[in-house]
């Protein structure tokens, strides 16, 4: 092994010797960085290879390679760039190489090489970093797309980027997002060439003259995307909603117009069954140019489209009575509700379609439980408070009786309408019964607010309530009660609650903390006290939780018996499990330099 190591050490010579001799750093400089180096040398020789071991050595190479850049422009001396700077670059290069063929599986490691190759701007060395990675890695669509992306947008190189996304659907045919990305390849590259053709003014030229060919042609019109989506189509029959994303690809385009069209008779021709065919169709609508120049004109103009969208979806729920597409419709009345706020006439006549369209929905019983918060937020919005109440009974008694969210609102909306304290428990006892017992916190969580701002006489009750119901809902609820014992309590009753609730199981690591910074905000420090809770938070949590030492070595160290720092330290190494021994090392070293948080 040491042979190795010196013959790898001789061959650094040179380059540290130059560095010297041209007073980019002094002997004593060039003595660290050689016992550095061999130190990193033996470390990659061990038996037992470890991937941090190569980094720690790249990233002091890429440190000395800084140094080297500062150096040079602090001196002025710009010279002896191959014997220095391109050795160091060339060792870097090598160690990653290391690193990727013997961690081959790490993604990360081959995609830090090809990055530090593209701030050194070496475009060869990057295509090849991307070939083998992908030899590697071909089952990972998204590498292909990175791949592609690199050689269209930085290397440009078209047919590289062609050829990888090909190769990439030989081995990904059920990567969607791939044959996305070739269509926006094609159409980037065909925007290109159009762009660079207006730019020569070939516009201009005699018809007669021939200046392109029938392919270039064939690209300028986007006809090689087309068949790009063509070939995807028929990779996926029958992928109505594969098909539909080809359309915000298609709209990024000023000369996609014929090909947007081909989508949509595509979808009208094989996929007129479909909720997402009538949706898109119905939106299609909106997207019509307006020709009035004046405010008011355009905002008509508007108005006229959203009703013909409008048509449209009254045919398509006419024709497909269900949810999806009842929905659908109910989405697009209420996205146009906040647009243009300071025409009341128009949000108003927008608000009564939608209430309109919910109520026709209900009738149909086709409308979801998310679609019955918007009708509630809606109707909230427009001050109809009763109605609102109405919807929410009606959705939670007919098709959703185990919706938190429902019960949620009904509570905010008894709430808002100042109903009394009996009413509000009756629902929320409904509540409970209702959902299931793990979601059953926000309720918890909601009550609590209202009986804490209403000063409520219940508040206990609760607490008590919630803190023995499962540790999902008890854990979290026993933390709202030690922060509200520290605002309305003395330090006394907040210590007998202390030594009531730790010995109620379960408790969490935040219930601990909580009570170590009630303790912490008195006047004087009762370290004794603080001592307790920390063993009693180490008993349930020491073998997985490293700050919790930390935190108690801390006290110790400054308001306690430092003594005892070393004891604490020596029993965290005993309890603590696997590679969280290694991470309270490191953090324990950094906390006796004096570097701690």
């Amino acid at each position: 092994m040491a042979e190795f190591v010196q013959l790898n050490v001789e061959e650094m010579l040179p380059e540290l010797e130059q560095m010297e001799r041209v007073g980019l750093f002094t002997k004593h400089e060039t003595r660290k960085i050689l016992k550095k180096r061999k130190h990193h040398e033996y470390k990659l020789r061990r038996r037992t290879k470890v991937k941090e071991d190569y980094l720690q050595y790249i990233q002091y190479e890429v440190n000395v390679l800084s140094l080297v850049k500062k150096r040079r422009e602090r001196t002025g001396y710009n010279f002896k760039k191959f014997e220095i700077d391109v050795a160091i670059v060339q060792r870097i290069h090598k160690l990653f190489r290391m690193a990727c063929s013997r961690f081959q599986d790490d993604v990360k490691l081959w995609l830090s090489h090809i990055e530090f190759s593209k701030q050194r701007k070496e475009k060869a060395t990057i295509s090849r970093l991307y070939t083998r990675m992908l030899q590697v890695h071909s089952r990972k669509p998204d590498l292909w797309i990175l791949a592609a992306k690199w050689e269209f947008e930085d290397h440009g190189n078209t047919d590289n980027a062609r050829s990888l996304l090909q190769r990439g659907l030989r081995f990904n045919p059920e990567a969607k997002h791939l044959w996305l990305e070739y269509y926006r390849l094609e159409l980037l590259n065909a925007d290109k060439l159009r762009k660079r053709r207006e730019i020569l003014g070939l516009e201009n030229e005699d018809e007669n003259e021939e200046t392109e060919s029938d392919v270039q042609d064939a690209v300028l019109a986007g006809q090689v995307a087309q068949i790009v989506y063509k070939k995807a189509l028929e990779a996926f029959p029958g992928d109505v909603e594969f098909c539909l994303s080809f359309l915000p690809v298609c709209k990024l385009f000023d000369f996609t117009q014929d090909m947007t069209e081909d989508v949509y008779n595509e979808l009208k021709t094989h996929y007129g069954d479909s909720p997402f065919t009538w949706n898109a169709v119905a939106r299609q609508c909106l997207e019509e140019k307006l020709l009035s120049t004046n405010k008011e004109g355009r905002v008509e103009e508007r108005i006229a489209l959203e009703k013909k969208a409008c048509q449209v979806y009254e045919n398509a729920v006419a024709h497909l009575n269900n949810e999806v597409m009842w929905t659908a419709y109910l989405l697009f009345c209420i996205e146009r509700i906040p647009l243009n706020p300071g025409n009341r006439s128009l949000t108003d006549s927008r608000i009564a379609r939608a209430l309109e369209i919910f109520e026709r929905a209900e009738e149909e019983k086709y409308v979801s439980e998310e679609m019955y918060l918007e009708w509630i937020a809606v109707l909230v919005n427009t001050s109809q408070i009763t109605r609102a109440i109405e919807v929410a009974n009606l959705a939670r008694s007919t098709k959703y009786p185990a919706s938190v969210q429902l019960w949620m609102v009904s509570l905010q909306l008894a709430i808002r309408s100042d109903a009394p304290e009996k009413e509000l428990f009756k629902i929320m006892n409904k509540a409970l019964n209702s959902v299931h017992k793990k979601d059953a916190l926000p309720i918890y969580q909601l009550m609590i607010d209202w009986a804490i701002a209403a000063k409520s006489e219940k508040i206990n009750d609760l607490f008590k309530a919630g803190m023995s119901k499962r540790s999902c809902v008890g854990c979290p609820i026993k933390e709202v009660y030690v922060e509200w014992l520290g605002l309305t309590r003395s330090i006394k009753k907040v210590r007998e609650e202390y030594n009531r609730l730790s010995k109620v199981k379960p408790v969490s690591v935040n219930f601990f903390n909580k009570f170590i910074m009630l303790e912490r905000c008195q006047d004087q420090t009762d370290v004794v006290r603080l001592r307790q809770i920390y063993e009693d938070a180490i008993s349930e949590y020491g073998n997985n939780n490293p700050d919790l030492w930390l935190d108690y070595i801390k006290l110790e160290l400054t308001e306690g018996d430092a003594m005892n720092s070393g004891k604490i330290h020596w029993r965290a190494m005993k309890q603590l499990d696997g590679r969280l021994t290694e991470e309270f090392v490191s953090r324990h070293t950094i906390l006796q330099t004096g570097h701690q948080d």
